[in-house]
């Protein structure tokens, strides 16, 4: 370990007036950091100059501390390299210390009543590690170019200089701002000016954001029928109220809603790819939708979360390329095209809500890392990202239809799986003799990470619904084959 790991031990005080000798408050007062676990095992101890120095003592003064914890076993020194803090302490001394076994299922007890009503809605929001086979929405990180984005990194980094050590612009670097305007217009007909961009450090903020923006405390918001769990938790959270909007083979249809549950001002969709059904919004619905908007005076959000992702025939056109009258807001990130660590995600809004968005986002979190935005501006720029999203297209081709192929082979009379053209998971029909959120438990007490299609609702559908979600981009061949094994045995 190197003299930059020592540690500093500012908190230590040496009262040279005391009656108590200097030595035995400098061995009292490492002993008692130590027992604290103000200091961790293993960690090196400064050198006795450095801390004779810090504290104002005589370098002797400290080796004898030194020499004495030694041997009372709190310290090991190694000729050579140095002294550090024992792994384990001496029990008589150990046994010391009063200490109650922290629960982490233990409420707070003084927590406010928003909290309260908070935490049952973080289950769904809490973080995955994506390292499950079939847990969907996950990249194939082991085929992204790493090599590639540190070149970019040290480029960008480089040029920059002691700039990148500075806050950005509010809105986000204009630089990422431009090449992201440049890559969405002919990508995904979104054709918008690089000052319509706020740059996000999530998805989830940007809902947040839309939600403080747009919305008054209780207000209808209209979801998808099914849809991602933690959407529906951040508009409860927002103090919005979800009403579902049911989705058909043809995707979330707002004319089936009741004339009193049409009025809403805000509407949160994924057009392209219906998550996580799979279905593609039709024409006429796609029609009704910006019509609704027209008529209630509200917005869209468009989560277009996988549409660079298509398997077969064409990309399909956004919500935002059909409006007319800036009623829709479209919602992207980087973290399924690119790595979701990344934590770059951006909301292209209309001229006259831009201003007002940036100065929510700017009370919770001022800017996005700028090591990151000048990284990945490099990594467009350089032309890595438009060919990764090729490469990724022709890749997850193949785990699509090798997963869908095998489970129609192997299941054929227990998974009903439609057309499904687009993104990163599939979604099935499963017989009714097998009951989804049974088999999810079975798959994940095996290490497997697909989900129930039945969590995605959040009111009765007047379906019985039973089926499963199944990510299929993060893994190879092999992993994809194992899991479907897995699956056809515990539906037998």
């Amino acid at each position: 370990m190197s003299k930059k790991n020592e540690l500093f031990l500012d908190d230590l005080t040496i009262d040279k007036d005391s009656n108590v000798s200097i030595g035995e408050q400098l061995r009292s007062g490492l002993r008692q950091a130590l027992l604290a676990g103000r200091i961790t095992a293993g960690s090196r101890m400064p050198s006795s100059r450095f801390l004779s120095q810090t504290l104002g003592l005589g370098r002797n003064t400290v080796i004898d501390a030194y020499d004495t914890l030694i041997s009372e076993g709190y310290l090991i020194s190694y000729q050579g390299k140095g002294t550090f803090v024992a792994e384990t302490f001496p029990a008589k001394s150990a046994s010391k210390i009063q200490t109650k076994p922290l629960q982490l299922d233990e409420t707070p007890i003084q927590i406010s009543k928003r909290a309260q009503r908070m935490l049952p809605l973080a289950d769904a929001c809490l973080p995955s590690t994506g390292e499950r086979v079939l847990e969907p929405g996950v990249p194939a990180l082991q085929a992204f170019p790493l090599e590639r984005w540190h070149r970019c990194q040290a480029v960008a980094n480089q040029r920059a200089g002691r700039t990148a050590l500075r806050m950005t612009d509010p809105y986000g670097s204009l630089d990422l701002r431009r090449m992201i305007a440049a890559h969405i217009g002919p990508s995904r007909g979104v054709a918008c000016s690089p000052d319509q961009i706020l740059l996000l450090s999530g998805m989830r903020q940007g809902l947040h954001i839309l939600m403080r923006l747009l919305l008054n405390e209780g207000a209808p918001v209209l979801l998808e029928n099914p849809c991602l769990p933690e959407t529906r938790s951040i508009v409860e959270t927002e103090g919005g109220r979800p009403i579902a909007i049911p989705v058909t083979e043809n995707g979330a249809d707002i004319s089936l809603l009741r004339p009193e549950e049409r009025r809403a001002q805000l509407a949160i969709v994924t057009p392209a790819h219906q998550y996580p059904r799979g279905f593609t919004l039709a024409a006429e619905q796609r029609a009704a939708l910006l019509a609704w908007a027209d008529e209630q005076d509200g917005y869209i959000v468009e989560d277009d979360y996988d549409g660079e992702f298509w398997i077969s025939g064409n990309a399909i056109p956004t919500l935002f390329s059909e409006s007319k009258n800036n009623r829709v807001i479209y919602l992207n990130s980087f973290s399924k095209s690119l790595f979701p660590a990344l934590r770059i995600s951006y909301l292209v809004l209309p001229p006259e809500l831009i201003r007002s968005a940036m100065r929510i986002r700017a009370i919770f979190d001022p800017h996005v890392s700028v090591s990151a935005q000048l990284t990945l501006t490099e990594f467009i720029g350089s032309g890595a990202y438009n060919a990764h999203l090729r490469e990724m297209r022709t890749l997850y081709r193949e785990r699509h239809n090798v997963l869908r192929h095998t489970l129609q082979h192997q299941m054929t009379d227990r998974v009903t799986i439609g057309a499904q053209p687009f993104g990163l998971h599939l979604c099935l029909e499963l017989d009714q003799r097998f009951k989804d959120a049974e088999i999810a438990k079975e798959m994940a007490a095996e290490g497997f990470g697909a989900q129930a299609l039945s969590r995605y609702y959040f009111t009765p559908s007047g379906e019985n619904i039973n089926g499963m979600v199944m990510g299929y981009a993060g893994w190879d061949v092999p992993d994809l084959l194992r899991a479907a094994k897995v699956f056809e045995r515990l539906c037998r």
